[in-house]
């Protein structure tokens, strides 16, 4: 192998240590605060870069819960200034109301809850989410109409049906 192969093996096992190490930094603060990570993003935006962290608990997440996410991840990133190049800014929040979910986790945690589903089948289903496996989902509709078993590769968009 020649010396740039070897070089750009060795920047991409820097980049997943560099990766592993902010995942761990992440994932202590958040459990410190008892939320769970719903997402993170590390993006250039303009001249600095953002680190944008979403978190989730099943009660909900208060100002507070990202106050103390962004303060204990923020002084971790402090001890590792070399972590994140240059200068960036962490923005912590909750994914908000209507935020599609996509993986198994985001729909785990709204099992009990009314979800609005867009199926390539036909219109939307509105139903409270029963059960979540691998393959589909189970709904139990509004108005008495049962339970139904939506298969995940039918679903669109699902989204939580936020009550008024």
């Amino acid at each position: 192998m020649g010396r740039s192969g070897e070089r750009a093996i060795l920047l991409y096992e820097v980049f997943l240590i560099t990766q592993e190490k902010l995942n761990s930094l992440i994932a202590t603060a958040c459990d410190s605060s008892a939320v769970s990570l719903v997402e993170a993003d590390l993006f250039q935006a303009g001249r600095r870069k953002v680190l944008r962290l979403f978190i989730d608990k099943p009660e909900g997440v208060t100002i507070s819960d990202c106050t103390k996410v962004s303060r204990s991840l923020s002084a971790a990133l402090d001890l590792e200034p070399d972590l994140i190049e240059g200068a960036f800014t962490l923005e912590v929040s909750s994914p908000g109301l209507d935020r599609p979910l996509k993986s198994d986790a985001d729909f785990l945690r709204n099992v009990g809850r009314r979800l609005r589903v867009t199926r390539s089948t036909g219109k939307p289903l509105t139903g409270v989410l029963k059960a979540v496996n691998p393959e589909s989902l189970t709904l139990e509709l509004m108005g008495n109409a049962g339970d139904l078993e939506v298969p995940r590769s039918e679903i669109l968009s699902a989204k939580a049906d936020v009550q008024i």
